[in-house]
């Protein structure tokens, strides 16, 4: 196991000019809406439309965060192909920094086939560059770089699993804070997650992660029990809003207005990214909770995860 307690050669160690970083997850979206659900037996059937977009929660993730005057960044890999070019532009037109991004000649840019209806999706991803991140790239000169540092897709990046219990206590040690979205797990295990949760900082699933992760029957009793291990807990429950875990304090945030979805991709990535803009500028929980709520409820009026993100200066 890659253990972190070497101390850094601080002539090569950056300043801590970014806010954010994270490793990305880094693939395409190609979103299909309509009568999208498939069947076998060679029957075709029409679609309304599709969209290709950069994907991965990690850049979805950032690009929001920088949209809100954040600096934000992921270390990643890209395929020397299209879509790995596409993935570029768009973070950088999004204000992402890339330079810790590396170009294989290996391996296929990810890719990730969503199928969507207003309120769910499905999705099929070919794993290519989303699991490309060896454990040695997460060095101490990269943990320097920056305030916070984000995890996003646990369950898809397979090389980082052994690594980030160890990740996670440098950090703290090194005063950077953390953060944890675990996204779904395919394997139904569940794996590894609260064994990291005293590490983290703040813990933000949605609510079927949540219940699936606890046993427990409700968004309340498993986000109680969450907390008992630590960090702030945030459970993303869609419509009926959000609610929040610290210790023996509670918060409810209620969704008041209607939001017709034109699709749910990359919204609780939008939602992580606005409550922790506000969380790492010094915002009370139910003002951050406001703000990922705003952010996750721009992303839903538009299709993919990026196009309908808030664009709006946060200090």
């Amino acid at each position: 196991m890659k253990r972190f307690d070497a101390e850094p050669d601080r002539s090569k160690m950056k300043a801590r000019n970014l806010d954010v970083l994270c490793v990305s997850d880094m693939c395409v979206d190609l979103v299909m809406w309509g009568n999208v659900r498939p069947r076998f037996g060679q029957v075709e059937q029409l679609v309304e439309d599709y969209l290709v977009e950069l994907g991965g929660s990690a850049n979805i993730f950032a690009c929001q965060f920088a949209k809100l005057g954040g600096r934000a960044g992921v270390v990643g890999h890209v395929g020397h192909d299209a879509f790995g070019e596409l993935s570029l532009k768009r973070l950088s037109e999004c204000g992402v920094d890339t330079s810790l991004v590396k170009i294989s000649e290996e391996l296929k840019t990810g890719l990730g086939i969503a199928l969507t209806e207003p309120d769910d999706r499905a999705i099929l991803t070919v794993l290519g560059t989303i699991d490309a991140t060896a454990p040695e790239e997460l060095t101490p000169e990269v943990a320097g770089s920056c305030r916070h540092w984000h995890i996003a897709s646990y369950f898809l990046l397979n090389s980082l699993r052994e690594t980030w219990l160890d990740w996670l206590k440098f950090c703290r040690q090194k005063g950077v804070t953390t953060s944890l979205d675990t996204n779904w797990d395919p394997a139904g295990l569940w794996h590894g997650i609260l064994d990291l949760l005293p590490w983290v900082d703040v813990f933000l699933p949605n609510e079927q992660e949540a219940l699936a992760l606890t046993g427990e029957e409700s968004a309340e009793s498993a986000g109680k029990r969450l907390a008992e291990y630590g960090p702030i807990v945030v459970i993303k429950c869609g419509r009926r809003g959000a609610l929040a875990f610290h210790g023996s304090e509670r918060w409810n945030y209620k969704i008041e207005e209607t939001i017709e979805p034109a699709d749910s991709v990359g919204a609780g990535d939008n939602f992580d990214a606005g409550f922790l803009r506000g969380w790492l500028l010094g915002y009370d929980v139910e003002a951050c909770l406001h703000l990922g709520h705003r952010c996750a409820a721009s992303s839903l009026r538009d299709t993919g995860g990026i196009s309908g993100q808030l664009r709006e200066i946060i200090a």
